[in-house]
């Protein structure tokens, strides 16, 4: 017969029930939300192999069992993400079984139940769970192979109940090495835990029967040892496998396998540390109450967590290739041995476990505390392993999506990192011809020129997938002969699409100097065709721009902003980038050689038709500030006639925030919306996007009301705008258009939740069709004051008709390297029409300016154009010190975009020098 069971079966089985649903629950939940990665795409791809062929072709690496079940079980259900990862979720809910189960014979259910709710909820099982691999069967069959291993030793009734558990424990133990190499270590555990087990047994009246029991072990070890023979001489050839990863210190295991198996990599810090060392005691502390409980049973889970860890590192230390997944078998007895510390119940002085009524109440409260800690922490790592997307595996799926939403004919897809069939050929279903770049690792330049000449011959477009390393060779080729756009990133992947020499371009000598040391010489734009003196493309097109430099010396780093702007001046899409895809930046360009930037402008298929203007912009990435020309910061390039797109986009691939899909009137319908910033706020213009479908050619040039009204009261944002720039009644059938319009509350308002309504209206603004309410947007409006606060130095100045400057306060640097602090007082005296910025100058007795300070009042927190008359703005401003000397503090407003001065007037309205208000004369240390 088997050792007693701890605790009340029919409890602690109901109990187990719960956790069962909630490790279900856990591993079902978001499936099929990530991506399949490298790993994965090589289990489908082996696994959908004939089977003889699969086996023939298997790498040493790989043992076959897993990818033999796989194969099978396609034929069941298909490739589905949802279904090939199905194969591993249930077997990572039946160790939470097998687990308890253990336990439980070994003669301690209350661990085995605590064990299972660890296991059910620990990140690195639900992990394993997900994915399309082996390690869910390898704890599994290991653990199921451990119990049995107990009760074939452990159980004294006849021979047909240890011949069957022999049975199963030789199918299993053979299924665990088929399944993983690592799978080994099992029965090497087992092969050290049977003599000292055997030992322990050993007395004068009982020494045969262990004996004879210990036999049954060595039989069934046999035949597993006669099952896996087969595969035998292909597996030895693992010992010279030279290993995919860079070489670690195999001294970091032991706490890379405790933190892995217990807290799991997505537990923040500092819990990660704290959580793993107290992982780390109560292991201890269980094994001490095993040992206490049943000296066999403690160490058999001992030796189960320490003979793979000790054979992992002698492993590691030959070949530093390692994994925890690889020797995830010791997870398992890891927790059952934390699950024997929460659980501890003592032993009373006869060495019996006490009962439920002689066990303290305080003992069930603290093992109830202690738990509740672990299991909860274990559901903020959860918490993160399903939304923080660092975590999650790179995401072929996405990659593949965008080409299919975005791909047009004559584009080719060039995959440089891994094998292409592995995984992204199972997501991509599109037209374009995929190239394998793996064969040019390493190869001459000349060589590489040619396999990408011949791979792009006749594209117009080449989409670069790359993933594994940095921008390279490949790279570096592509940017050169191509137009680079802004790489879209997908957890590690990194999608390019390259534009390719066109038939139509514009060139247009330029002439402009971005500061000392370079002009732009020339310009030239590609597009699909032209239209007098504006090239021309349609929507969904790919621009192509090629600017052109003089560099007579050296240059500090600059960024390119490449945009691209309507006739109002909109700014609908800007690119900022390192010249050439960031390799050839500007600090390199050697003075005396001409320079060149080719860059490519994905246009959105829901861009409004219409004349655009290209304009560049160069700044200093440090701090943002534009490099001043002739022309402005922004040198218009070419004009540019946008068509519709060929084809209606799919709404689903467009980016829209708020989905509708409500019509409007018989011919427009409202795929969504957006409204940016989330929270509007009164003096701060916001943004409503709008994605319109034309249904049919629509009868008339549609304008839009749009209001936000707060119940019955007043709107405090109304206006009736223009549709589109583009007159509706020229749309196209099915054609998608995005539209912005400007959202300006009335400064006067209040905070609360504002209702968005939309009304179709005629060229009269008469109503067409029913108001649409989009829903509640939050506003938020600022404190205001309208007294001047106490200790301020009074003063009163004018600027303009609008504003007056009531005081200010005036904190100097008391010693060198600190900071001068000035706070303004202003005054509203009616509503200012614009937003004006504030400048505050530090002049020294030369005239020139030695520090000074430009910024919209309050940080940009209080714009003028949402002052109320008789406000008082608190407005500080911080400059750094010059040197000791004296200096005159001179403050004012200006116009940002043309520049121009506010007239300023002292009290006596008189004006005032260089439109500035003098503050007064410092002297500085």
């Amino acid at each position: 017969m088997t050792a007693p069971l701890a605790g009340r079966a029919p409890a602690s089985r109901l109990l187990l029930v719960p956790f069962l649903l909630l490790s279900f629950a856990l591993r079902a939940y978001h499936l099929d939300f990530q991506s399949f990665w490298s790993d994965e795409g090589i289990s489908l791809l082996r696994a959908s192999e004939p089977l003889g062929e699969m086996l023939r072709t298997m790498p040493v690496e790989h043992a076959p069992g897993y990818f033999v079940l796989l194969h099978f079980w396609l034929r069941l259900t298909g490739e589905s993400d949802f279904a090939v990862r199905f194969l591993s979720l249930s077997p990572s809910v039946l160790a939470v079984v097998l687990a308890y189960r253990l336990a439980a014979d070994l003669g301690n259910r209350r661990a085995g139940l605590i064990a299972a709710l660890l296991l059910a909820t620990n990140t690195f099982q639900v992990w394993y769970a997900q994915e399309a691999r082996m390690y869910s069967w390898l704890l599994a069959t290991s653990l199921g192979s451990v119990w049995l291993l107990w009760l074939m030793l452990r159980t004294t009734a006849g021979r047909l109940r240890p011949a069957v558990y022999g049975l199963g424990y030789t199918s299993l133990t053979a299924a665990t090495i088929y399944l993983h190499h690592y799978g080994f270590l099992v029965p090497l555990t087992h092969a050290v835990f049977v003599p000292v087990w055997l030992w322990h047994n050993r007395t004068a009246a009982k020494r045969r029967v262990p004996l004879h029991r210990g036999m049954r072990w060595v039989i069934a070890a046999a035949a597993t040892g006669l099952l896996y023979l087969p595969w035998l001489p292909h597996s030895l050839g693992i010992f010279g496998f030279p290993g995919w990863r860079a070489p670690l210190d195999p001294r970091q295991l032991p706490w890379r396998y405790l933190t892995a198996y217990t807290v799991g990599d997505p537990m923040p810090a500092p819990w990660h540390a704290w959580l793993s060392g107290l992982y780390l005691v109560l292991a201890l502390v269980g094994a001490a109450g095993w040992g206490r409980r049943q000296r066999t049973a403690g160490l058999l889970l001992v030796l189960s967590v320490l003979v793979p860890l000790a054979a992992a590192i002698v492993l590691a230390v030959r070949q530093p290739d390692f994994h925890e997944r690889y020797t995830i078998m010791i997870s398992a007895p890891l927790l059952l041995l934390v699950g024997g510390a929460v659980g501890v119940q003592g032993l009373d002085r006869s060495g019996q476990a006490p009962t439920r009524k002689r066990r303290p109440a305080i003992h069930n409260v603290s093992v109830a505390l202690l738990l509740a800690g672990l299991v909860g922490a274990n559901g903020l790592a959860l918490q993160r392993l399903y939304t923080d997307s660092r975590l999650h595996k790179p995401d072929f799926r996405g990659a593949a999506r965008r080409v299919e939403a975005l791909e047009a004919p004559g584009d080719v897809v060039l995959v440089d990192g891994p094998d292409p069939q592995k995984v992204f050929l199972h997501y991509y279903h599109g037209r374009a011809p995929v190239h394998d770049l793996r064969s040019l690792q390493g190869v001459s330049t000349d060589d590489l020129d040619a396999a990408l000449t011949a791979a792009t011959a006749g594209a117009q477009r080449v989409w670069g997938l790359r993933y594994f390393h940095e921008p390279g060779p490949v790279q570096r080729w592509l940017a050169l002969h191509g137009w680079p756009t802004t790489a879209s990133a997908h957890n590690g992947i990194a999608l390019t699409l390259y534009g390719l020499p066109g038939d139509h371009v514009i060139e247009r000598p330029v002439g402009i100097a971005f500061g000392p040391g370079v002009t732009l010489t020339k310009t030239e734009v590609g597009g699909s065709g032209s239209d007098g003196d504006a090239i021309a493309l349609h929507a969904g097109d790919l621009l192509r721009v090629t600017s052109r430099w003089d560099v007579t010396g050296p240059l500090p780093g600059r960024k390119f902003s490449l945009r691209l702007q309507d006739a109002a001046g909109r700014v609908w899409l800007a690119e900022d980038y390192i010249p050439q895809d960031g390799f050839a930046p500007t600090e390199y360009w050697p003075p005396g050689e001409p320079a060149l930037d080719q860059r490519g402008l994905l246009l959105p298929p829901d861009l409004p038709s219409g004349r655009y203007l290209v304009t560049l912009r160069l700044y200093d990435p440090a701090t943002g500030t534009a490099v001043e020309t002739v022309a402005g910061q922004d040198v218009p390039l070419m004009p540019v006639d946008l068509l519709p797109a060929v084809g209606s986009p799919d709404p689903a691939t467009l980016l829209i925030a708020t989905r509708l899909n409500r019509a409007l009137s018989d011919d427009l319908t409202l795929l969504g919306f957006e409204v940016t910033p989330r929270r509007l706020r009164p003096g701060h213009e916001g943004s409503l996007t709008l994605w319109w479908r034309a249904d049919r050619q629509p009868a008339q040039p549609y304008r839009l009301r749009i209001e936000l009204l707060k119940r019955q009261e007043e709107a405090i944002a109304k206006q009736v705008v223009p549709l589109s720039l583009a007159p509706t009644d020229a749309w196209q059938p099915g054609q998608i258009v995005r539209e912005r319009y400007p959202l300006v509350l009335d400064p006067a308002a209040t905070s609360g939740a504002y209702a968005l309504s939309l009304t179709l209206a005629d060229l009269a603004g008469q109503p067409v069709g029913t108001p649409l309410t989009l829903g509640n947007v939050p506003v938020q409006a600022r404190a205001r004051s309208y007294r001047l606060p106490r200790g301020s130095r009074p003063l009163d100045a004018h600027l303009g008709e609008a504003i007056a400057l009531r005081g200010y306060n005036l904190r100097l640097p008391q010693e060198s390297g600190d900071d001068l602090v000035l706070t303004l007082y202003w005054q509203a005296q009616q509503h200012a029409p614009t937003g004006y910025k504030v400048f505050v100058h530090l002049v020294d007795d030369a005239g020139q300016i030695a520090a000074q300070s430009d910024a919209f009042p309050d940080k940009g927190e209080a714009p003028t154009e949402s002052w109320l008359p008789n406000e008082v703005v608190v407005d500080r401003h911080t400059l750094r010190a010059p040197g000791s000397g004296h200096y005159r503090l001179l403050v004012g407003m200006y116009d940002p975009i043309s520049g121009q001065r506010l007239p300023a007037r002292d009290q006596a309205h008189g004006p005032l020098p260089e439109s500035a208000i003098p503050l007064e004369e410092v002297a500085l240390p």
